[in-house]
C-alpha cells in the first residue's frame, strides 16, 4: 500500500493495474477527485473500488493537467503531485467542449460543411486541411461518408475497442482520452462513437491536435507547404497514403470549401 505522499517522498513509479489494486490509495484519490467535481460520492464512498466512475474521474483529471499517465500506464510523482495540490485548479466542468449536436449526418456535400463549420469552430480553417480531413473520411468510410464500424471489428484482439467513426477510432485509451474530454463514457458504451455529432468532433479534433498518433495537420499542411503523402502519418503511417493524396487534391479541385 502506498499513499500520494508516499509517492512523491519516495519517488515511486506505480504501473496501472498496481494502482487499482491499492484499495486505500483509491480511497484518497476518489476523494481528492470528489473535491474537483469528478467523482461524486455515494452512500458508502470512498470505497477503494476501482470503477467506471473513478477511471473516468481521473482521466479527466490527468487530461486538465496535462498528465499522459494513461497512455504510458506509470502514475508516479509528478501525478501524486498534481493530485495532492488542489488548489492548483478548481472543480473540472465535465466537458471542455461543445459537441456539434446539430449535424445529424448527410451526404458527401453536406458532410464537407459540416467539416467546414466544425473546422471554423476548432480553428481548422485552411483550404488545404479541410480538404484532407475529407479525403481520410472517404478512405475511412469506404465511400459512404458514414460513421462505419471496421469491418470484423468483433473478432478483433482489442474488441470492443474496434475501430469506429468517421475515422477508425481504436483502442480503449483512444475510447477513455476522447470520453474524458466530452464529458462521456465511451469505455462502458464504445458505440456512442458511431454518433455523427460525435464523430465529427473526433475526427477534427484529433486531426487537429495529433490526437491519433502524435502527428498532426499543421506538422505536414501549413500555408503554402503541402504534403498530402506524409499526412498519412496524422492516421496510420503511409497506409495508402498515394491513394489519399489523390482524394484531397479532387477535393481541392471542387468549390466546396
Amino acid at each position: 500500500m502506498s499513499t500520494l505522499n508516499e509517492i512523491v517522498d519516495d519517488k515511486l513509479v506505480i504501473q496501472f493495474n498496481d494502482l487499482k489494486g491499492d484499495d486505500e490509495l483509491v480511497k484518497e484519490i476518489q476523494s481528492i477527485l470528489n473535491k474537483h467535481g469528478l467523482y461524486t460520492f455515494g452512500p458508502s464512498d470512498p470505497d477503494g473500488e476501482w470503477g467506471p466512475r473513478t477511471e473516468t474521474g481521473l482521466e479527466k483529471f490527468c487530461d486538465a493537467v496535462h498528465l499522459n499517465c494513461f497512455d504510458t500506464g506509470l502514475f508516479g510523482p509528478t501525478f501524486a503531485e498534481a493530485l495532492l495540490d488542489t488548489t492548483a485548479i478548481g472543480p473540472i466542468a465535465p466537458s471542455r467542449f461543445a459537441l456539434p449536436t446539430w449535424w445529424h449526418g448527410g451526404d458527401k456535400d453536406a458532410l464537407a460543411a459540416a467539416v467546414a463549420r466544425e473546422g471554423a469552430k476548432q480553428g481548422v480553417t485552411l483550404r488545404n486541411q479541410l480538404c484532407y480531413i475529407m479525403a481520410t473520411i472517404q478512405h475511412e468510410t469506404a465511400h459512404t461518408y458514414k460513421p462505419i464500424a471496421e469491418y470484423g471489428g468483433k473478432h478483433k484482439r482489442y474488441a470492443p475497442y474496434y475501430g469506429r467513426g468517421y475515422v477508425q477510432l481504436t483502442l480503449k485509451g483512444n475510447y477513455a482520452k476522447y470520453g474524458a474530454l466530452l464529458g462521456q463514457n465511451f469505455v462502458n458504451s464504445p458505440n456512442q462513437v458511431m454518433q455523427p455529432d460525435v464523430s465529427l468532433f473526433i475526427i477534427v479534433h484529433g486531426m487537429k491536435h495529433g490526437a491519433f498518433t502524435g502527428k498532426k495537420l499543421d506538422d505536414y499542411i501549413s500555408g503554402s507547404d503541402v504534403d498530402f503523402i506524409r499526412a498519412r502519418k496524422i492516421v496510420n503511417g503511409l497506409d495508402r497514403a498515394t491513394l489519399i493524396q489523390g482524394y484531397a487534391i479532387a477535393w481541392r479541385a471542387t468549390t466546396v470549401f
